[in-house]
């Protein structure tokens, strides 16, 4: 839904006719069914993340090769312009989150996606570099602003217990729509006409439409006179919703995603520490990321007897075990205690990963094939796990009134990843080998303590206090703390690209 970022079901070849009226469904409807978040508002965000990913699987797969055989823009000049655009979208989600805080971040998040439409048929009218280059660090911008913003969306108009499945859904069939869209964009690529190219620039386009009208109206129905039902059926209603450690919020304009009148003044998350310490322990960590898309494969082709196939057949691996994880392993991240915990949960897997690298570097081919292929699993396991403990605990540590600002800030952890890792792969991981993977596993550890150190429940702001109790309150469609056997805390929460 963010666009750029952040999803398919294994099942039989073919489901048998249901037949008689009660039969059971075919094993790949239940997987789906069990995939789908459980509310009907967070069914509609999942249906518009599914229409996003599609067109964005379809751009992905068939722009870059656009712009260098059809418009003739030479191939270092279109990748000096993704790395401009890169380093203009480290910068862009924070004001995009003051702008959040200030009139709302639903609204702002429809408006992006809007623009992002528009921007992207665009491409399909570019037939020079320069109108290549200014469309694409202008949407590189808007789409690394969306990420941050659709956790905050999803937090307002779901809340409570559904918030953590329905983030961890959205991923899922983000995953199976961006599948999908490589193979739509095959067929583009078969045909290797400028019209076909333009279908599909247009065809993405329209999907940043589709999730903007399914967000608008899923707004409008929570801050209609009826929205008070729709806020239970999303598993928060009014009398459970508070503004957490500012005044009380109206539930309609709290789950419309707009600000508090009168909202508490709350630092810059550039000045908390404890909250900068948890972004760069969390990026750090996500160098899984880089292990799995740029490291995996030079290291089995350079330093395993493996053969080279089994690339794809792993990164299969990594996608099929994230669509059936993310959902699973959300539900034991229903509260800011139990989603601390899951870093432990997330690091064994990551530490034993390397491990398994290591040793796949001094067997035999077959072998090595199948050390890649438990590594792989291993670190599909930790990186699901630390995923969904995150989302939980970034949304949880970040004041309500500033929310999109602070979730905005966590966002740079990840984009600071995508910068680093790749050199830290290539320069150290990959030449050191067995020490190389070592040094990886200090890191993993390392990073996965200073988030143990750093997350989980934070007392409310001194200026907050007189407004508002600490005692524990239950959610409200925001995501404000929650009351459970543990301290106070908001309930759960990206994807985030």
């Amino acid at each position: 839904m963010s666009g750029s970022p952040a999803s398919g079901p294994s099942g039989p070849g073919r489901d048998r006719a249901d037949g008689a009226a009660g039969r059971p469904p075919g094993r790949l409807l239940r997987l789906l069914l069990a995939i789908l978040p459980t509310t009907p508002a967070g069914r509609k965000l999942a249906a518009g993340a599914v229409a996003d990913s599609v067109g964005s699987g379809m751009f992905l797969a068939a722009s870059t090769l656009y712009f260098v055989t059809v418009v003739g823009i030479p191939a270092t000049r279109v990748g000096a312009v993704i790395s401009i655009a890169s380093i203009i979208g480290l910068i862009s989600p924070v004001p995009f989150g003051r702008l959040a805080d200030r009139v709302g971040p639903t609204r702002v998040y429809v408006m992006l996606l809007a623009a992002r439409g528009v921007g992207y048929a665009g491409f399909a009218l570019v037939d020079s570099f320069w109108p290549y280059a200014v469309l694409t660090c202008v949407l590189t911008a808007l789409d690394r602003g969306c990420s941050p913003l659709q956790q905050v969306v999803v937090g307002l108009i779901e809340g409570g217990e559904n918030q953590a499945r329905t983030m961890a859904s959205i991923r899922s069939v983000r995953n199976i729509g961006l599948t999908a869209g490589f193979l739509l964009a095959g067929a583009v690529l078969a045909i290797e006409h400028r019209a076909a190219f333009a279908a599909l620039f247009l065809g993405n386009a329209l999907t940043f439409f589709v999730i903007a009208l399914v967000v608008e109206r899923l707004r409008r129905g929570v801050e209609s006179p009826a929205g008070d039902a729709t806020a239970k059926q999303a598993g928060a209603g009014p009398e459970e919703t508070c503004a957490g450690p500012q005044e009380a919020v109206p539930p309609a304009q709290e789950a419309a995603g707009e600000p508090a009148s009168g909202p508490a003044r709350v630092r810059s998350p550039f000045l908390d520490l404890r909250f900068l310490l948890f972004t760069v322990s969390n990026g750090i960590l996500t160098l899984h990321d880089s292990v799995l898309f740029l490291l995996l494969p030079l290291w089995l082709t350079t330093a395993t007897s493996a053969p080279a196939s089994a690339v794809s057949v792993l990164l299969a691996v990594n996608t099929v075990l994230t669509v059936l994880l993310q959902v699973y392993v959300a539900k034991f991240a229903d509260t800011t205690a139990r989603a601390l915990r899951l870093i432990w949960f997330a690091l064994v897997p990551l530490l034993l990963s390397c491990g398994v690298f290591a040793g796949a570097e001094h067997v035999p081919a077959w072998p090595a094939a199948a050390f890649a292929v438990i590594a792989v699993v291993l670190l599909t396991v930790g990186e699901n796990v630390h995923s969904v403990a995150v989302w939980n605990l970034s949304y949880d540590m970040s004041p309500a009134p500033a929310r999109a600002r602070y979730l905005a800030t966590f966002s740079l952890g990840v984009t600071g990843q995508q910068i680093v890792g790749p050199v830290l792969m290539t320069a150290v991981v990959l030449p050191l080998g067995t020490s190389g993977w070592a040094l990886l596993a200090g890191v993993f550890l390392l990073a996965g303590l200073g988030l143990r150190a750093t997350g989980g429940p934070r007392p409310a702001p001194t200026a907050d206090r007189a407004l508002a109790p600490e005692a524990g309150v239950t959610a409200g469609a925001a995501g404000s703390p929650a009351s459970t056997g543990t301290p106070t805390t908001p309930t759960p929460s990206e994807v985030t690209s």
